[in-house]
């Protein structure tokens, strides 16, 4: 029993260790840090609105001071000043304007507003701090009003806001030693009008340089009056509404644009997810007034301080989760993480400070997945120690089996790699014998052709030289007889006939001997092609071959495809001659074949010093990526059953392997395939 007890306290120390290591871990990342400050935006709402202090008021440039005074933005200077002087004479004790002047206007009304500056003697002033980025420097630039305007101000400061990566405006910018910020030089002239403690005091001149921002409530929180309800007070306002108070002056307008189109002077706020609506500087200006003259900055604990928060919690809540079942633990991880998140608001709520939900709600989740995970592997390791047991009667059987079904397996094996080499050989005389037959068939066949077509063309050829010969002579007998005889009218008039009879036999020789030329050519081509010499090696031209095969295929392409070659230096090589014809005849009848209307085929060859390339490249409909790998298989084919065997490329690629060469095909669909040829130029 306390040997259970030591184990089950291990296990809820290492299952919190674990869960406080991760949750620091997961702290460290970005979008961690975004849910803490979601959390922190939660904690806002869940408190609700708070009231605003009496001590602070703001006179808002709105939509009905637009229509009151009648005029855009921006207004008359003058019209500042007026307003100045009726604050001035309400008893306000501290003037800020949350308006930059950086720009003069008309000399007049600068002069007047200055006028009001000096004889006040009690506004603040804002600036503005404008950051450049650039990768190689970071450059901060400062715009002041303009000198006259802060000679005469009481102070000028800068409205200094940290926008977190979100987007929402949480924290102050409070310098220490010297009060720069606007909301500092503000609280500052007001404390000096009375006495005020020194623990309000010391707030003005923070020792930390950003604090976080304790909301009131949203937009519209502070008590708020309109520009022009504040220049004619006496009327349109209570009496002593601006007595011994500070009031801010700045943009605070009724219609606020929507999230996406914020102007300059609108920022979101922890309240504005909920609302959906954005807060004015100047009502965050006056938050930061607030929280310096009361101290209700919201603090957060330091980094050793959470980190002893969650190692506790953790220890506390593995030490119960570990004595509980998975289901009653779910229900307990449920009822922690609600009780949590209750005793997070009410510090909250009382005493200002930022605990952290996500991560106390990260580390309850992650103690509860621990400890289920422990006892999933302690189940999985009885139910293995199990299984073992009753494994260990069967291994002896088991293993005399598998020696038995081991034997039968190497013998099937043997057997099947026997079977296996037998159709890889019979496979390989098969193509052999096809590829041999229907060579010495073609060879035979076109050699005989060639040879009986030879003769006949031969004689031909040569009868019709001698009739040309003839034809000539009995025409220069013709026209002597004609010159030595005298010649009636009628004889006259079958000169003429005689010449175009002439001419048309001319015609006609010239006609037959162009036949005959093109019939003795197409028999060269065929004993080019059909060369029977395939039992020893000859140096060849492969030019002759090319040309031979295109001219045997001409009828396949004519006034359909255009030949276009691209011939380079080549030397003689070493090959069987109508094996390598029979590989052109091969590749070049699959182009043409594959080009079903009008197109091109480009024959590009070229030499490296060491192997000749034959490039053949058409624009058909090319190969489909999945049969590149499978088309020098034998007997594949995707033409139609009847007009292909599927051997003519499988045994192209043997006789280019016979002469050790390589050739292989590319495919760019829909443009259509090349096929390139390497060999050596000896064998």
């Amino acid at each position: 029993m306390p040997d259970f007890q030591a184990r089950r306290l291990l296990s809820a120390t290492l299952v919190a260790g674990v869960a406080f290591g991760l949750t620091l871990l997961f702290a460290n990342l970005s979008l961690f840090a975004f849910l803490e400050l979601k959390g922190l935006d939660l904690l806002f709402v869940l408190r609700g609105p708070l009231p605003p202090p009496d001590n602070i008021i703001i006179v808002a440039i709105d939509e009905p001071s637009m229509a009151q005074i009648g005029r855009q933005w921006p207004w008359p200077r003058r019209l500042h000043a007026q307003l100045i002087e009726q604050l001035n004479k309400a008893g306000a004790r501290v003037i800020a304007f949350d308006i930059l002047f950086a720009e003069p206007s008309e000399p007049a009304e600068d002069q007047a507003l200055a006028e009001a500056l000096r004889e006040t003697g009690n506004v603040v002033l804002v600036n503005t701090i404008s950051v450049i980025n650039d990768p190689l420097f970071r450059h901060t630039l400062r715009v002041d009003p303009l000198p006259v305007f802060r000679e005469n101000a009481a102070a000028v400061g800068s409205p200094l806001i940290n926008l977190d990566a979100d987007g929402v405006a949480r924290r102050a910018q409070l310098p220490q030693a010297v009060p720069s910020s606007f909301a500092q030089q503000t609280l500052e002239r007001f404390l000096r009008a009375e006495p005020i403690s020194r623990t309000v005091r010391k707030n003005v001149v923070s020792n930390e340089t950003a604090r976080i921002i304790n909301y009131l409530g949203p937009q519209r929180t502070f008590k708020t009056v309109s520009y022009y309800q504040a220049l004619d007070h006496q009327h349109l306002l209570p009496p002593g509404i601006f007595a011994d108070k500070i009031v801010l002056v700045g943009w605070s307008l009724e219609t606020s644009p929507t999230l996406a189109e914020l102007s300059g002077d609108m920022f979101l706020t922890p309240f504005s997810w909920v609302s959906g609506e954005p807060v004015a500087g100047v009502e965050i200006q006056a938050t930061i007034i607030s929280n310096m003259l009361e101290n209700q900055f919201i603090d957060a604990p330091s980094r050793l301080g959470r980190w002893g928060l969650l190692l506790s919690l953790a220890l506390a809540s593995s030490l119960l989760i570990v004595r509980l079942t998975p289901i009653v633990a779910s229900i307990a991880i449920a009822a922690l993480v609600g009780l949590s998140i209750i005793v997070i608001e009410v510090v909250f709520t009382n005493m200002n400070l930022w605990l952290p939900i996500f991560s106390v709600i990260m580390s309850l989740i992650l103690i509860y997945g621990g400890h289920l995970l422990i006892r999933v592997l302690q189940t999985e390791l009885e139910r293995r120690h199990f299984l073992e047991e009753m494994n260990h009667d069967l291994e002896i059987k088991v293993n005399q089996r598998t020696h038995e079904l081991s034997i039968a397996h190497q013998e099937l094996m043997h057997h099947h790699q026997q079977l296996e080499a037998a159709y890889q050989e019979l496979t390989q005389t098969q193509q052999q014998l096809v590829h041999s037959e229907k060579m010495a068939s073609l060879g035979l066949l076109v050699a005989g052709v060639a040879h009986e077509l030879n003769n006949p063309i031969s004689y031909v050829n040569s009868n019709l030289d001698f009739i040309e010969d003839y034809t000539e002579r009995l025409v220069q007998e013709a026209h002597a007889l004609g010159s030595s005889m005298s010649l009636s009218n009628d004889n006259y008039r079958e000169i003429p006939r005689f010449e175009t009879t002439l001419k048309t036999l001319r015609e006609l020789i010239a006609s037959c001997k162009g036949g005959t030329e093109r019939v003795r050519k197409i028999v060269l081509d065929l004993q080019i092609f059909s060369r029977t010499d395939d039992i020893d090696l000859v140096f060849v031209d492969l030019h002759e071959g090319l040309d031979s095969t295109l001219n045997l295929l001409t009828r396949q392409y004519y006034n359909r495809i255009t030949i276009h070659r691209d011939y380079g230096q080549l030397p003689q090589i070493e090959c069987h001659p109508g094996q390598i014809n029979q590989v052109f005849m091969n590749i070049l009848q699959n182009a043409i074949q594959a080009i079903p209307d009008h197109g091109d085929i480009f024959i590009k060859t070229s030499f490296d010093n060491e192997r000749i390339n034959i490039a053949i490249k058409d624009n058909g409909i090319g190969i489909p990526e999945a049969h590149l790998n499978q088309i020098f298989d034998p007997f594949f084919t995707t033409k139609k059953i009847g007009s292909g065997t599927g051997l003519g490329l499988s045994i192209s690629y043997d006789i280019i392997k016979k002469h050790g060469g390589q050739i292989y095909a590319t495919n760019v669909v829909p443009e259509g395939a090349e096929f390139t040829i390497q060999l050596p130029v000896t064998h």
